[in-house]
């Protein structure tokens, strides 16, 4: 058992070192990532907006050091540093937290969803993928190279083939977008999973609260992962 752990640590320490000298710079407003958290009964909604920047997991895992739970990731961002991304994908995939996307997650920020083990988003939510480009926005040798060994940590991370193609087949300067059948195949669940924490702080803010036992899921609310559509258009 101890054998089977060192072994899967291995590949995410190497990663981590190779990944530090890769930045993805895809995000074209080049604003600074804001963090900002949403209180709800069972835990907290951590929202993560704008440019991946460094020193971005630093303040991630202080979040997730208070004594407040935080149960899932709203992410909204064109990418950034591929190395902040790569730390706080790892991280949120240790503890488990889900992952929603209501509008575009791309590069950095598309790794953090795909690394996730329970996703959802919201019905035209778009998630883009790239290979890995140097500083300057190209790639080489060493970036070609990086991308090889993500797509063989996606793979261990259980992240399906076609996901992983359409990201080291695409050139750092352009972006694919997950269809409906690739997005169906990770099992991404097409809802927010956070209406309710939305729904506690309107109460709170009204003086009421609808905080209670835990909720039970109606038919209209189980989760079931997306279907393949036939006739869908990739990215």
């Amino acid at each position: 058992m101890e054998a089977r752990k060192q072994a899967l640590i291995r590949p995410v320490r190497v990663a981590a070192y190779v990944l530090s000298i890769a930045v993805v710079l895809m995000a074209t407003n080049c604003l600074a990532m804001e963090f900002s958290r949403v209180p709800g009964c069972f835990g907290d909604v951590l929202k993560l907006s704008g440019d991946i920047r460094d020193g971005d997991f630093v303040r991630f895992r202080g979040y997730l050091a208070t004594e407040r739970r935080i149960v899932g990731l709203n992410l909204d961002s064109g990418g950034g540093s591929l190395y902040e991304g790569f730390r706080i994908a790892m991280l949120a995939h240790q503890k488990q937290i889900a992952t929603y996307v209501s509008g575009e997650c791309d590069s950095a920020c598309a790794f953090i969803f795909l690394a996730s083990r329970k996703r959802y988003v919201a019905p035209n939510a778009k998630i883009g993928v790239h290979s890995i480009s140097n500083l300057h926005g190209n790639e080489d040798n060493g970036t070609i190279r990086d991308t090889i060994r993500l797509a063989r940590l996606s793979a261990k991370l259980r992240i399906p083939p076609s996901a992983i193609g359409k990201m080291v087949m695409t050139p750092p300067g352009k972006i694919s977008y997950l269809n409906k059948e690739e997005l169906a195949s990770l099992k991404v669940i097409e809802r927010n999973p956070f209406d309710r924490v939305a729904r506690t702080v309107a109460a709170e803010s009204k003086g009421n609260s609808v905080c209670g036992a835990a909720p039970s899921k109606s038919a209209s609310e189980e989760e079931r992962p997306m279907r393949n559509a036939t006739g869908s258009k990739g990215g």
